[in-house]
């Protein structure tokens, strides 16, 4: 059997100021339900600047008000989940830094995937990443997802 792992991103709203903030960024497995209402594994950098830290969440649904597209980016044996979760726990978590948000934290997780021998799409870099997830915003404010 085979599982994805889906780069998702949902809406944050504004700023204090007015100011739009980054899309949040998390990794998620869906593990059930049908794909207009899936249910599975969240995992992300969650917090602020100030407390960044790992958070994991199982049997959650992965589709809010607030999603705004997921993107498969490896498709792996389900029973290697163990070892996708392991890698992802150990990817570091920055605080302190105003450049590094969860959308780097992703990208260092598909790193790190990457480098365990996992088939990320050999092809995305994170300039890549970054354009497939704006596509899938815009695909998302014209109603086609």
């Amino acid at each position: 059997m085979t599982s994805s792992l889906q780069v998702t991103q949902v809406w944050r709203g504004t700023d204090s100021e007015g100011n739009i903030l980054p899309l949040h960024w998390a990794l998620v497995v869906p593990t059930s339900g049908p794909d207009s209402d899936p249910v599975g594994n969240l995992y992300n950098a969650a917090g602020n600047i100030d407390t960044f830290h790992y958070e994991e969440l199982t049997n959650v649904s992965l589709k809010n008000i607030n999603w705004r597209g997921s993107l498969v980016v490896c498709n792996f044996p389900t029973d290697a989940l163990h070892v996708v979760e392991s890698i992802l726990r150990r990817t570091p978590v920055v605080r302190h830094d105003y450049g590094w948000n969860c959308q780097n934290w992703v990208w260092a997780c598909l790193r790190q995937l990457r480098r365990s021998g996992f088939d990320v799409r050999p092809k995305i870099t994170w300039e890549g990443l970054r354009a497939e997830m704006f596509k899938l915003l815009e695909a998302w404010e014209a109603g086609d997802i």
